[in-house]
């Protein structure tokens, strides 16, 4: 290890690497979360919704599963055409900032 800089600087320090532990566990595939009311994944480079957020709201020809999907009570509206007015057909996450970990919260 180095001592610190007297000086910030400009990069991130990179996050320490543990070459006895598991490594980072790869894409994951969200799964819907009753308790939560939106699609979650546990662990994961990255968290894929899939088809879990396909649609909105009821939205002819797009109802979206287990809708609103959100984490509070802000709900989707019903007006419009699937494709042709705003929708959301998937979402993924990955980290900002690169890195070969698993996602963490915060």
């Amino acid at each position: 290890t180095q001592p610190p800089t007297p000086v910030p600087t400009r990069s991130p320090t990179p996050m320490p690497t543990n070459s006895n532990g598991p490594g980072p566990s790869g894409p994951q595939t969200a799964s819907y979360d009753a308790a939560l009311g939106a699609p979650k994944c546990s662990y994961g480079l990255s968290c894929d919704s899939v088809g879990l957020l396909n649609g909105r709201g009821t939205i002819t020809n797009g109802n979206e599963p287990n809708r609103p999907n959100t984490l509070n009570a802000c709900t989707d509206g019903n007006s419009g055409s699937y494709h042709g007015d705003e929708s959301i057909d998937r979402i993924v996450v990955t980290r900002a900032s690169g890195g070969d970990g698993d996602l963490t919260e915060g």
